[in-house]
C-alpha cells in the first residue's frame, strides 16, 4: 500500500479513537488520550497533505490524481492548487480545516478554565466523529491511485489544468470557501454540545469560530464572483447556478446564526434557536457539497461534477445514489447530521420552562425594540433560505436561463425586505423609538409612490425604485453611526464600536447592487439570444449599439498557435478587433478579444477560453465578449451592468468589518452556574447566616386593637 493511503488509513483511525476516547471519558476520568489522539489525527493529515503537495509539485504523474489535475508545463502556482482542483484533493483540504479547528480547541481548553470539563468533552468529541465519518468518505475516494499504463504511456506529461482555473482568483477560492465550511464544524458541535450541558459561556467558542466562518465564506463567495466576472464569461457575477445556491445557503444561515449569537451572549435569549442555526449551519454546508457532487442531477447546473442518467431528476438522482458511493455517504451524513439537530433542538424545546406573558405594547411604536427587531432579521433571512431552496428543487429541471431569470425576481424582493429591516433597526438604534418610527413610515411611503411612479412611468425598475429610500436611510445611519463610534482614549472599543455598522454598510451596498444590477441592465437593440447572453450578429465593419457605448467590429483574424497544457493541446486563437465609443467620442481603440479553440485528449475540438472585456465607469460597467461565427461574421455580446463598484465595495466592506469585529472583540464568562459551584470544594469556614430582618414597631392607631385583642384573649381563657 502507498503511503498517502496508510497515512490516511492512519487518520482515519486516530479521529475514530479521539472520538471513542473522548466520549468515554466525557463525565469521568482524564482526557489525555483523546487529546493526544486529536492533534496526531491533525499531525497525520497535514503529513498527507504535505505529500500531496509533493506529488503535484514534483509531476509525479504515475499517481492518477496527479496526472487528472496537472502537467509538467504548469507554472508552480497552479501546480500547488491542482490539489485542490479535484474532488478528493478538495475533500482533504477540507478535512485538514476541520481538523485544524479541532486542534486548536484542545490546546486551548486549559485556557478556557470557565467552561466545563463536560462540555469541552462533548464539544470535542463531536468534532473528531464528524471528521471520522469525512474520513471514512476520503478512503473510498482512493486520492492515491495509480495512473493506467496506457495514459502514463500515450500522455507522460499529464492530462492538464483547464485554462479557466489558471487564474489567482481559483488558487484563493477554494481553499477560502472550504476554511469556511470547515469552521462551521464548531458552531454544530458547540450547539450539540449546549444543548446536551446548558453551558452559559458556550458563546465564547461558538461566536468566534462562527464570525471566522462567516468571515471565510464571504471572502470565497466574494472571490468566486471576481472569477466569474471577469474571468469565466458567463456574463455576470452570479448565475444562481444551483451550486452557486447552495453555497449561499450556508452564508444566509451562519449570518442567523451571528445575530442571535450576540443576543443570547448578551440577554440570554435564542436559548433553542440559537445553537439549531449553527447546527443547520453545518447542515446547509454538507448539502452544498452534495449539490456540486450530484450537480448533474440539475438540467441548469454547469458544475455537473458528478455523472448521472435518466430522463427525471429522481431517476438521475436515484442512478447517483447507486453508482456513486461518494455522493450517498454524503447524503446519509446530511441525513444525519440534521436528525440530530433536530432531536437535541426538540428535546430542549420539550423541557424548557413556560415563558411569562409580557404586557401589550400601548403605541405601535413600542414593537420597535432590539428583541422585536431581531426576531424579524432572523425570520427573514430563514424564510430567504428557505424559498431559495423551494426554487433550487423546483427548478431542478428547468434551463439555466430560466432558472437564473426566476432566481433574480423572487430574491429581490426579499433582499428589498432585508434591506428595510436592516434599515428601521439602524435609524431606531441612532434616532430612537418614535423618530425611527415615523421615519420608517415616512421611507415606507415614499418608497411605494417612487416605485408606483417608476413603474407607471417606465423610467427605472419599480422594485429597484421602491427600494432606494430603504438603501439611502441605511447608508446614512450606517454612515453616521460610524462617525459616531469613537471611544476616547480606547482604539480597540473604537473598532468594536465601529465593526458592525461597517458590515451593516457593507451589506447595503452588497443587497442594492444586487438588485441594481440584475433589474437594470441595458441591453443592445434588435437582440438575439444565445446561451443566456444578449447581443446579435455584426459584420467586419459593423457595429452594435448598447445605451451610450458603441462596439465597433474592426475585423477578424485567425494565428494558429501551439500552446501544450499536458493533454490539452490549444491549436488556434480567433480575434476580434474592437474601438469603442461612448457619446460618440472614441473611448478604446484595437480591444482585441480572443477565443482559444483546441482539442481535449479525445481528439475532440472545443472552445478552451473566451476572454472578456470590460469597460469600467463610475455607474456601471460595459461587459464585452463575443462568438466567433466565420472570417466576416462575429456574434457580439454586450450589454451595461449598473453600479458593480458598489458590489465590490460592499463585499471588501463586508470581510473589513468583520475581521475588524473578529479581532478585537472580548468576551467576559459569565458566572458559574449553580450546579458548576456544587462541584467546588466548599470553603474552610462557612458564611455567617444573615441576621433575621426585623419587624418595625406598630404604628400608633393600631396599638389600641392591638390592646383590646390581648384583653379579649385573656377574659376568654380565664372563663374556661
Amino acid at each position: 500500500m502507498e503511503i498517502g493511503g496508510m497515512m490516511i488509513i492512519a487518520a482515519t483511525l486516530s479521529s475514530l479513537g479521539a472520538c471513542a476516547t473522548g466520549l468515554l471519558t466525557s463525565r469521568y476520568g482524564s482526557r489525555t488520550l483523546s487529546v493526544m489522539l486529536s492533534l496526531v489525527t491533525f499531525g497525520l493529515l497535514t503529513a498527507v497533505l504535505i505529500f500531496l503537495g509533493f506529488l503535484f509539485t514534483t509531476s509525479d504523474m504515475s499517481y492518477s490524481y496527479v496526472w487528472s489535475n496537472s502537467s509538467k508545463e504548469l507554472a508552480g502556482m497552479y501546480k500547488l492548487s491542482g490539489i485542490w482542483s479535484g474532488a478528493p484533493g478538495s475533500f482533504l483540504l477540507w478535512i485538514w480545516f476541520m481538523s485544524l479547528v479541532l486542534a486548536v480547541e484542545v490546546m486551548l481548553e486549559p485556557r478556557r478554565r470557565y467552561l466545563s470539563g463536560k462540555f469541552h468533552a462533548i464539544f470535542q468529541t463531536t468534532m473528531a466523529g464528524i471528521i471520522f465519518l469525512f474520513m471514512v468518505l476520503l478512503l473510498d475516494m482512493n486520492l492515491f491511485a495509480r495512473t493506467s499504463s496506457f495514459l502514463v504511456t500515450h500522455i507522460p506529461d499529464g492530462n492538464g489544468m483547464q485554462l479557466i482555473l489558471q487564474t489567482p482568483e481559483m488558487v484563493l477560492h477554494p481553499p477560502v470557501v472550504f476554511a469556511g465550511y470547515a469552521f462551521c464544524i464548531a458552531a454544530f458541535a458547540a450547539g450539540v454540545a449546549y444543548l446536551l450541558t446548558n453551558e452559559a459561556n458556550w458563546t465564547s467558542v461558538s461566536l468566534m469560530w462562527g464570525r471566522l466562518s462567516w468571515l471565510f465564506l464571504t471572502l470565497g463567495i466574494g472571490i468566486g464572483a471576481i472569477w466569474a466576472y471577469y474571468v469565466l464569461g458567463w456574463g455576470g457575477y452570479w448565475a444562481w447556478d444551483p451550486v452557486e445556491t447552495s453555497s449561499l445557503l450556508p452564508w444566509l444561515v451562519s449570518t442567523a446564526f451571528l445575530h442571535t449569537q450576540v443576543r443570547h451572549a448578551r440577554k440570554g435569549e435564542y436559548g433553542i434557536m440559537s445553537p439549531a442555526l449553527g447546527m443547520l449551519s453545518f447542515v446547509a454546508v454538507v448539502f452544498a457539497t452534495f449539490a456540486t457532487r450530484a450537480g448533474s442531477i440539475w438540467t441548469s447546473s454547469v458544475h455537473a461534477f458528478g455523472s448521472s442518467v435518466g430522463a427525471t431528476a429522481g431517476d438521475r438522482f436515484s442512478y447517483l445514489l447507486q453508482h456513486d458511493s461518494t455522493v450517498l455517504g454524503i447524503f446519509l451524513l446530511m441525513i444525519f447530521l440534521l436528525m440530530v439537530a433536530v432531536f437535541l433542538s426538540y428535546d430542549r424545546y420539550r423541557l424548557r420552562p413556560k415563558a411569562e406573558t409580557e404586557d401589550e405594547p400601548e403605541r405601535f411604536s413600542e414593537y420597535i425594540s432590539d428583541k422585536n427587531n431581531m426576531i424579524l432579521t432572523v425570520a427573514l433571512l430563514l424564510i430567504t433560505s428557505a424559498v431559495m431552496l423551494l426554487i433550487l428543487f423546483k427548478n431542478v429541471n428547468v434551463t439555466q436561463t430560466a432558472n437564473m431569470d426566476e432566481f433574480n425576481q423572487k430574491m429581490s424582493l426579499f433582499f428589498v425586505a432585508l434591506m428595510v429591516t436592516m434599515s428601521i433597526c439602524l435609524a431606531w438604534k441612532a434616532l430612537g423609538k418614535e423618530i425611527a418610527f415615523w421615519i420608517a413610515a415616512a421611507t415606507l411611503v415614499v418608497s411605494a409612490v417612487l416605485g408606483a411612479l417608476a413603474t407607471a412611468g417606465g423610467w427605472a425598475n419599480g422594485l429597484v425604485a421602491f427600494s432606494l429610500p430603504s438603501y439611502v436611510l441605511a447608508v446614512l445611519v450606517s454612515g453616521y453611526k460610524i462617525a459616531r463610534s469613537r471611544v476616547s482614549g480606547s482604539l480597540r472599543k473604537t473598532l468594536q464600536k465601529a465593526s458592525p455598522q461597517i458590515v451593516h454598510l457593507g451589506v447595503a451596498l452588497v443587497l442594492v447592487s444586487f438588485v441594481v444590477s440584475t433589474n437594470m441592465q441595458v441591453f443592445p437593440t434588435n437582440l438575439q439570444n444565445l446561451q443566456g447572453l444578449s447581443g446579435k450578429q455584426v459584420s467586419t465593419g459593423g457595429s452594435l449599439g448598447v445605451g451610450d457605448f458603441t462596439v465597433h467590429l474592426v475585423g477578424l483574424t485567425t494565428e494558429s498557435v501551439s500552446s501544450g497544457y499536458g493533454g490539452t493541446a490549444v491549436d488556434q486563437a480567433k480575434k476580434a478587433v474592437i474601438d469603442l465609443a461612448q457619446s460618440g467620442k472614441t473611448v478604446r481603440s484595437g480591444i482585441v478579444l480572443t477565443n482559444l479553440f483546441g482539442h481535449d485528449v479525445y481528439g475532440n475540438e472545443q472552445v478552451m477560453q473566451v476572454e472578456v472585456y470590460i469597460f469600467k465607469t463610475i455607474a456601471g460597467d460595459l461587459y464585452l465578449d463575443y462568438t466567433w461565427l466565420n472570417s466576416t461574421v462575429a456574434f457580439i455580446q454586450a450589454k451595461v451592468v449598473p453600479m458593480m463598484n458598489f458590489l465590490w465595495a460592499g463585499f471588501g466592506l463586508l470581510a473589513v468589518g468583520l475581521a475588524i469585529r473578529t479581532v478585537v472583540w472580548r468576551q467576559e464568562p459569565k458566572e458559574a452556574k449553580a450546579e458548576q459551584e456544587e462541584e467546588r470544594p466548599a470553603p474552610e469556614t462557612a458564611k455567617e447566616a444573615p441576621a433575621p430582618p426585623v419587624k418595625p414597631p406598630p404604628k400608633a392607631e393600631d396599638y389600641d386593637a392591638m390592646v383590646e385583642e390581648e384583653l379579649r384573649k385573656f377574659k376568654e381563657k380565664r372563663g374556661k
